[in-house]
């Protein structure tokens, strides 16, 4: 009985030594292969994390990723499977993810020692980010993750995203003309066009290509027009960046209905892609790289695509041109965090090692990781630990995202190795402790100094300025979102429901009146989209994003100190 008891005790005592040497670490440690359901509602990809991304993640903590995007009834479906996921990214705080709280589908960070030995640099540096998820949705004591995009200080602003970028060389050539306010884009896109209507391969080219994946509350390409004059989405209202006030979609003043008409006179002047009803965000991402659109509507899409430093070299590249009475939104940085969360399933098997993973995240090599590649093969840090790009990382941010990555660093292209779940945890313009510089890579003094290719030299000659940011500020060009605690209020099942339907009628409505074949048949496509959404129940939304828009602009007084 002796020896039987010697050698339990024996065996307690390896497992306690094997079970201890599991925590803490960031490398795998000699753990089983841990393949976990990564469900993530800003994921545009299904199937194994593959590349450098998923070499990385292997490497340091012996895990594979599963990506689960999100689509219609995904996420009822898994709700009521009973398993939301291992990891989860919701695409905002809002019902879903109360859902899921309330139904025991999230993990609290805050049981046992999950933070503290798992999580030591979310719990060190994101603490506000916690607390207010933990008082927004943990009565104080529990806490089911945080929101991305944290900062370490409300004092910073992000690089604005929010700015139409077209081709810039065509625009030369037509002789740079003035663009007075929204719909004189049109005009000179078209001419763009017709002095060069066809792409690299030949295939017709368009001022705008257009994808649904993205579309929320509303349709998202036309909800964008209001970012370009200081408004953000709310809704089924427009929250005003500097009035902090809200004006409802379907007034016929609101830049909603101006951008609908915005993008049908494009499609019947002939200059908006015939597939955008249709087609992926994949779909337009590939038009973009041939050459085939000459306006984006954000800073990371058109040109990270097109500007290829063969293209670049040869003159030609999309660059900042804003109209002369817009006022594009910037946001200001969190140090709460923003609307997309980081979670934990309940019924994850391990989640310490899942918050080992989001911990790394965490971690300036982790950041930097997610936002520029593999370290030592596409960026590093110099003897002043001051970042640069290498070569192939050169080659990579100057448009050619296809580059081939060394067998070694996990091969494939670099696109297809990237992270697809898609969710930040810092901003990408915090500072990262180890420069003092951002994270952001067009603020390095690297690439500050870096040549610049002919493209680029002639807009900085054309507009005075450095940067795009520098651009926006010299014309005042800005409207500043100002990041505050506010969180919206779940809305009741009822008005949940109407929200749903009203959300189906303006967005079907909208596809259909960006392809009405004339202003008459537009007027009478807009027309019965309000009159259908009213019946849903519209006004009664309206009403509450209304009351919410005060809400948040009392959030955003508190945090201008007022």
């Amino acid at each position: 009985m002796k020896v039987l008891k010697f050698f339990a005790y024996v065996a307690i005592a390896m497992a306690v030594l094997l079970s201890a040497s599991c925590k803490g670490k960031t490398d795998s440690g000699g753990r089983g292969l841990y393949k976990i359901d990564v469900y993530t509602q800003t994921g545009n990809y299904a199937g194994l994390q593959v590349g450098w991304f998923g070499k990385i993640v292997k490497e340091k903590f012996n895990m594979e990723l599963n990506i689960i995007p999100t689509s219609d009834g995904v996420f009822q479906t898994r709700m009521a499977s009973g398993k939301l996921g291992d990891l989860i990214v919701f695409g905002n705080d809002g019902a879903e993810y109360i859902d899921a709280i309330e139904a025991n589908m999230l993990l609290d960070w805050y049981k046992g020692d999950l933070l503290d030995k798992y999580g030591p640099d979310i719990k060190k540096n994101l603490s506000t980010a916690l607390k207010k998820n933990s008082e927004v949705f943990g009565g104080g004591t529990k806490c089911y993750g945080f929101g991305y995009d944290v900062s370490s200080s409300a004092k910073y602003i992000d690089a604005a995203f929010y700015h139409p970028d077209i081709r810039f060389d065509l625009y030369q050539r037509i002789g740079s003309p003035r663009i007075p306010n929204l719909m004189s884009y049109l005009d000179v896109l078209k001419k763009m066009v017709a002095l060069e209507p066809k792409s690299d391969s030949g295939l017709p080219a368009y001022a705008f290509s257009l994808f649904k994946d993205w579309d929320g509350d509303l349709v998202m390409s036309v909800k964008c027009m209001g970012a370009f004059y200081g408004y953000d989405e709310f809704g089924f209202t427009l929250y005003h960046a500097e009035s902090n006030t809200v004006k409802p979609v379907l007034d016929p003043d609101s830049l909603y209905i101006q951008g609908l008409k915005f993008f049908n006179t494009a499609y019947q002047m002939g200059i908006l892609d015939p597939d955008s009803a249709t087609q992926t965000f994949s779909d337009v991402v590939e038009k973009y790289a041939d050459g085939r659109v000459y306006w984006s509507l954000f800073s990371w899409l058109g040109p990270s695509n097109y500007n290829t430093a063969e293209r670049l070299a040869q003159g030609k590249g999309m660059f900042a041109v804003a109209a002369e009475d817009q006022k594009n939104i910037v946001y200001g940085t969190s140090i709460y965090g923003k609307e997309r969360v980081w979670a934990i399933g309940s019924k994850a098997k391990h989640p310490e090692r899942i918050m080992e993973l989001i911990n790394w995240l965490c971690t300036p090599e982790g950041v930097m990781t997610n936002h520029w590649g593999p370290k030592g093969v596409t960026w590093d840090y110099d003897s002043n630990n001051k970042a640069y790009l290498t070569p192939l990382g050169i080659e990579i941010q100057d448009g050619n995202k296809k580059a081939q990555i060394p067998e070694s660093a996990g091969g494939g292209q670099y696109v297809d190795g990237e992270n697809k779940i898609n969710n930040t945890t810092y901003t990408i313009n915090d500072i990262n402790p180890v420069t003092g510089e951002r994270y952001n890579k067009d603020f390095w003094s690297s690439e500050l100094n870096r040549v610049t290719n002919p493209a680029r030299k002639a807009w900085q000659k054309a507009m005075g300025v450095m940067t795009e940011d520098d651009y926006l500020e010299k014309g005042n060009f800005k409207a500043l979102v100002v990041a505050s605690d506010y969180v919206k209020e779940k809305r009741s099942d009822m008005l949940e429901q109407k929200y749903v339907q009203v959300s189906n009628a303006i967005k079907n409505g909208s596809w259909k009146a960006i392809y009405a074949k004339n202003d008459a048949e537009f007027n009478r496509i807009v027309q019965e989209m309000i009159t259908q959404a009213k019946a849903f129940g519209y006004d009664e939304c309206v009403e509450w994003d209304k009351e919410q828009g005060k809400i948040r602009a009392a959030a955003v007084r508190r945090a201008l100190g007022n």
